[in-house]
């Protein structure tokens, strides 16, 4: 009892011996096999191969031995751990390794950036150094050739002529008629109507030289052209002779039908013996050289039957009819996209036609987001590179009403540069008219348009063209100096498109002091339509822009007192037509130019001896400037207005 109350005792638990049977001691013994085997294939150096290695066979050790599995389990989690806390140390130690020698580093690399940046900024000097030395001498010499060209100038220029007074009397004059102003003044209207006459008998009358020579030139080319005409006639005559015979020949052998003849060699005999027929009324010509010459045509005649007989004609219309046949047979299967391009791809263009693009016009459904009509149309463009033959301008306005209609612009663009269509006028307006725009154009209609009217040298429609795309600079400068327009041409233009940017290009000043049109015609061309939103702002933005010749008076004083075209009761329609609508101010600025231009006029007359002046419009020898101007609505501008009273 004593030995048993001494042997000390344990507050855990007692767990059973981890090996009491056979079956333990064979698990244990598969262990020490496995982590011999596995030991074996790995390299022993690496340390993570072989942690994987036990921690498989402990894991296998735990799943074994159930009593102890909560022990070996907690153990398990606190060396896993353990072993993941100095994995991440080793991995913050190359961190931190790696951050102290960028920093042990990082005194030397500023120190070579900033010795780099000294060497930069001692080359920019150097290079800034060069740059001053050679504009320095860029300038010399720039002074130096001045220098020289005008010196040059001064030795070559011819002395000025100096023109002496004549002191001589006028041939034809006494000295009291050549002191008389108003004789003067008659004579001088006298002479300025026969130098008119003059210039214009030698416009009518007479040419230069050169336009007899471009005649002749012209003359010979048609009587060319004739001659060329007339053979190629000469040409289908033979050629129709010969098909006559031929078609007899084989309708004969049709009533006929010989057992040992084909219909090919009752055409060849009928063909040689009329050739023969021919040989013979040949020869019996009296002329013996026309005779060689007529046998040597009939002999070419013949060549050209045989070369019309040719068998190979025969299987290239068979071809044809095969193609054509092929097309219809896509086409009525519903094979749109290669129909179309079998069509495109037709020998000599038979089926390149109005006529197909019309069948495919009336299919209304739609292959692969597109219409069988744009697939043709595409396929017809697409092939006049390997064809080397532009479709007609029929086919090409329909190719172009497809593009339109489907808003393919850039189609359309790409046919256009790609010189893929045969251009026209009513192509050219088509793509016009298909802009909805206003004033300037977004959708690149109008340029597409203007690139066709420049290409077939209209230069109306091209100017137009410009103006609603909102380039009205250069609109003007192409109606000035690529085909100089009257003034019903820039009446026409501003009527198609009146904007107040236009309005002030037509009434500004060119390099040589002209105006497009004088400013009394652009308002009465507008007011036709009664668009006074343009108007006003027109007239505000001239009242604040001084005059370039005189800065005392604005571009708009300025403006009307260089219009001699407008009338004075047309300026005085104009001012009681803004008092009527209410702008008072508008009518007032008028009112005070026109005043100021009636009383130079007036004083002009006067001076001409003239007691009751008249407006330019009133000399016979002018044409009406406003000729086809209609007024605005309710307002008699441009009609008779003789009894109409100006504002007081």
């Amino acid at each position: 009892m004593s030995s048993r109350s001494s042997t000390p005792t344990s507050k855990y638990p007692k767990i059973p011996p981890i090996i009491t049977n056979e079956v333990d001691r064979r698990f244990l013994q598969d262990l020490s096999e496995y982590i011999d085997y596995e030991m074996a294939r790995i390299n022993t150096e690496e340390d993570e191969q072989r942690y994987i290695i036990f921690k498989t066979v402990f894991n296998r050790i735990i799943e074994h031995v159930k009593a102890y599995k909560p022990l070996l389990t907690a153990v398990k989690k606190e060396y896993e751990d353990t072993i993941e806390v100095i994995k991440s140390g080793q991995r913050e130690s190359v961190f931190l390794h790696g951050k102290l020698k960028a920093m042990a580093s990082e005194p030397s690399t500023i120190r070579n950036y900033k010795k780099r940046g000294d060497e930069l900024e001692e080359r920019i000097g150097v290079i800034e150094k060069d740059n001053d030395r050679l504009q320095k001498q860029l300038l010399n010499l720039k002074a130096k050739r001045k220098e020289q060209e005008e010196f040059e100038r001064q030795v070559t220029e011819p002395p000025k002529r100096e023109f002496k007074k004549d002191h001589r009397l006028i041939p034809g004059l006494t000295l009291e008629e050549s002191t008389n102003v108003s004789l003067l003044y008659r004579d001088l209207e006298k002479l300025d109507r026969q130098l008119k006459e003059l210039d214009i008998s030698l416009r009518t009358r007479y040419v230069e030289k050169s336009y007899k020579v471009e005649l002749k030139e012209k003359l010979d080319e048609k009587v060319l052209y004739r001659d060329q005409l007339a053979l190629q006639g000469q040409l289908y005559r033979a050629k129709q002779h010969r098909l006559k015979i031929a078609v007899e020949a084989a309708q004969a052998y049709n009533r006929v039908k010989p057992p040992h003849q084909t219909v090919g060699d009752a055409v060849f005999f009928a063909l040689s013996h009329a050739a023969g027929l021919q040989i013979q009324e040949k020869e019996l010509a009296p002329d013996q050289n026309q005779g060689e010459a007529r046998e040597g045509s009939a002999a070419a005649a013949s060549k050209s039957s045989f070369d019309d007989d040719d068998p190979n004609r025969e299987k290239e219309a068979e071809m044809m009819l095969e193609y054509i046949e092929k097309f219809n047979e896509l086409f009525e299967d519903g094979k749109y996209e290669e129909a179309a391009i079998h069509a495109a791809n037709s020998p000599k263009g038979i089926l390149r036609t109005s006529a197909t693009l019309a069948k495919f016009r009336d299919v209304k459904v739609r292959v692969n987001g597109r219409t069988p009509l744009l697939a043709f149309s595409e396929a017809v463009m697409s092939s006049v590179g390997a064809i080397g033959m532009k479709p007609n301008d029929t086919l090409s306005l329909d190719c172009v009403e497809c593009a339109l209609g489907e808003n393919r612009l850039d189609l359309l663009s790409h046919w256009i540069s790609q010189e893929r269509l045969t251009l026209s006028e009513d192509l050219g307006d088509r793509i016009s008219s298909h802009c909805k725009c206003n004033v300037p154009c977004r959708c690149g209609s109008q340029a597409l348009a203007q690139n066709v009217f420049s290409k077939l040298q209209l230069h109306r429609q091209t100017v137009v063209c410009l103006l609603k795309q909102g380039r009205i600079h250069a609109g003007m400068d192409h109606a000035r100096h690529k085909m100089p327009f009257t003034r019903d041409q820039f009446m026409s233009v501003l009527r198609i498109c009146p904007s107040v940017q236009l309005m002030h290009a037509l009434v500004e000043e060119d390099g040589e002091g002209s105006r497009a049109l004088p400013i009394g015609l652009v308002l009465l061309v507008v007011l036709e339509k009664n668009q006074y939103n343009l108007v006003l702002p027109f007239i505000q933005d001239l009242q604040k822009r001084p005059s370039i010749d005189d800065p005392k008076i604005n571009q708009f004083q300025a403006a009307v007192l260089d219009d001699s075209f407008t009338t004075s009761v047309q300026w005085d329609s104009l001012v009681e037509l803004f008092q009527d609508q209410g702008y008072e101010d508008t009518a007032m600025c008028l009112l005070a130019s026109i005043t100021v231009l009636n009383a130079m006029r007036s004083a002009i007359y006067t001076r001409l001896g003239d007691s009751t002046p008249q407006s330019p419009q009133t000399d016979s020898h002018q044409s009406d400037p406003i000729q086809g101007v209609q007024p605005p609505q309710g307002h008699p501008i441009c009609g008779d207005l003789s009894s109409t009273s100006g504002p007081t």
